[in-house]
């Protein structure tokens, strides 16, 4: 598998160096809609008191609170279900009501479910030969090497073929790629978990009955439960990905996963088979152990709880699904963890898994109601977790004083200057982003500050298109900005301060409300030149291990193995966080704005 490790190691160092010229080796092809251009989900599931469903609300408030304060986890939403209801929801800003969230491998377990139903349909079975399916490469000595791989092994992960994640930064023809590639042993034998064996199942979807896994599955899955708010990327070749790139509403989530806990029945329309949830949720084959403990499925986790499961997604996004207790919990965040084992769900189990035993309906408690509500509002309007301060070349940051003066006077010293800037490679998108969906940045080369109608924005040039994004001070500003052809919703909120030698410092947290990645700026402005610090989280340590995971796949790498050696780790490391927090300097440059002002639809006041 040298020339995908090679692939990857080309992006990587390509993205250290600031090569992000025809960076990537796999077409990209704007896909991404606006979350408005879609009319809006039908179905509302119905809403209760939590004592009505036999829950106590102090304990739905306990685990909210909990996920609020753990900095690691970064909580966006969390929906709780019992009976059916919802009994708790939180969206936690500046991640609004109800907005579709990036699933990362959450979406595996819906890809399983198409796959239920074509066995179902009579289209496939579970001991089909992967090539007999596609009737490629049947002769070369690779293919002989896959000979007795079936679909179960795709939906258990114990394939051991050898093209993984890499492969899907390393060529277009995701298919060919996997089929002419080696294995690491035995099928069945052993769990290697591989994004690629879920791709698979849905390219065997498509290859079956004409159609992409999104078209196949909503008549029978979607516009049953009223989704129409979905979005799911595609490969280069049309296939959907399967076993990532679905965007998807919270609410929408949680109703997948109460259709699961009503055994496949929707308004007493038998959707999924029976027998198939059953099959999925129950444990096929032993995970290593940074897996977790119980096992997986048919591309579901295994739960706390006997019985219990899950659909789970890198950074935080889950569905679980808990039978014993008719209860379904959806989470979606930006933690900094990658693995099926987290904070957030060892959060989570510590309220619903060991002993927990709820009733069938408790006495209202209207104090203790009232209490869920008010936390639920006002999370909901007001971000408490601005990072904290890190000096990282900077001198002390003096925040104390009033906040409106400190506001007052950063918007008179900054507004309607711009900045011509030295190192031209950095993009507003975090590298997460980037890499997941094949859209590259082109570099921001100008940035500036200007106001309209008492509203302060951040403005700059990435590549030849220019940018303003409104800055909130107390509430996080959204704007809908289009990369590259697709559309995405970043918030922004501000903080203002100065430095013990007086100079002016502007904070700025920017999150992609899509998305699990968010990024923090620092700005200090020094005479006429500007210090801009940028990091981002999920930052490198995650990166590095992510990094780690892919390459090695479950095998010895001699390419990472010689990046790591000891002389060049120290290197590696340097390098990576001056990619991930690089710092860039500029100059201010009065042309640059004036330019940037002829562009711009906004007629900015100076």
């Amino acid at each position: 598998m040298l020339k995908e490790q090679q692939a990857i190691l080309e992006l990587v160092f390509n993205l250290v160096r600031g090569n992000t010229e025809h960076i990537s080796k796999v077409d990209f092809i704007p896909q991404k809609p606006s979350f408005y251009s879609l009319p809006e989900s039908g179905q509302k599931l119905p809403r209760s008191m939590p004592e009505e469903q036999g829950i106590d609300s102090d304990q739905v408030r306990g685990l909210m609170e909990d996920l609020l304060s753990l900095s690691k986890v970064d909580i966006h939403q969390v929906m709780i279900l019992r009976h059916g209801y919802v009994i708790g929801e939180c969206h936690y800003a500046p991640y609004p009501e109800n907005l579709w969230h990036i699933t990362h491998s959450l979406c595996k377990s819906i890809t399983g479910m198409a796959i239920g139903m074509l066995i179902e349909e009579g289209g496939l079975r579970l001991d089909d030969k992967i090539l007999g399916i596609f009737d490629k490469s049947v002769f070369s000595i690779r293919g002989f090497q896959q000979r007795n791989l079936t679909v179960e092994h795709l939906l258990t992960m114990t394939s051991r073929v050898a093209f993984n994640e890499k492969g899907a930064v390393a060529c277009n023809d995701w298919v060919q790629g996997f089929l002419d590639s080696p294995v690491n042993g035995p099928a069945g034998l052993e769990f290697e978990y591989n994004s690629m064996n879920t791709y698979m199942l849905s390219a065997i979807v498509t290859e079956i009955t004409g159609q992409s896994l999104m078209e196949y599955l909503k008549p029978r899955l979607f516009e049953p439960l009223g989704i129409t708010r979905i979005f799911w990327e595609s490969c280069p070749k049309g296939i959907t990905k399967g076993g990532w790139g679905l965007f998807l509403c919270p609410e929408d989530a949680a109703k997948i996963g109460q259709l699961c806990l009503q055994k496949g029945v929707w308004n007493g329309r038998q959707l999924i088979p029976r027998r198939w949830i059953d099959e999925a949720s129950t444990c096929h084959v032993e995970t290593p152990k940074q897996f977790g403990e119980y096992g997986y499925g048919y591309q579901m986790w295994m739960a706390g709880r006997p019985g219990s499961y899950a659909f789970n997604g890198m950074l935080g996004q889950n569905v679980m699904v808990y039978p014993d207790l008719d209860m379904v919990i959806v989470t979606n965040a930006g933690s900094n963890e990658l693995f099926h084992t987290s904070l957030l769900l060892d959060t989570v189990a510590k309220y619903f898994e060991g002993g927990f035993t709820p009733g069938e309906k408790l006495k209202k408690n209207r104090r203790a109601y009232d209490k869920l509500l008010k936390f639920q509002n006002r999370t909901g309007l007001y971000d408490t977790r601005f990072p904290a301060v890190s000096y990282r070349g900077l001198k002390k940051i003096l925040w104390n004083g009033s906040e409106s003066y400190k506001r007052r006077k950063l918007i008179l010293g900054v507004k309607g200057r711009f900045f011509k800037l030295k190192k031209q490679h950095v993009g507003l998108f975090p590298l997460i982003m980037q890499v997941f969906h094949n859209n590259y940045t082109d570099g921001i080369s100008e940035a500036g500050f200007f106001t309209k109608d008492r509203k302060f924005y951040f403005c700059f040039r990435e590549g030849e298109k220019p940018y303003c994004l409104e800055v909130g001070w107390k509430e996080a500003r959204i704007t809908e900005m289009d990369m590259h052809g697709e559309s995405y919703l970043v918030a922004v909120k501000g903080q203002a301060a100065f430095d013990e030698d007086g100079y002016t410092v502007l904070k700025l947290k920017i999150s992609f409300i899509e998305e699990a990645s968010s990024r923090l700026l620092k700005i200090r402005f020094i005479g006429e030149n500007i210090e801009m610090l940028w990091n981002e989280c999920p930052g490198k340590d995650l990166l590095m291990t992510g990094l780690d995971s892919v390459m090695t796949g479950g095998t010895s790498s001699f390419l990472l193995d010689s990046l790591m050696e000891k002389d060049t780790i120290g290197l590696m490391d340097l390098l990576m966080d001056q990619t991930v927090c690089p710092k860039v300097l500029g100059e201010e440059d009065h042309e640059a704005g004036e330019r940037f002002l002829r562009e711009v639809p906004i007629s900015f006041t100076l």
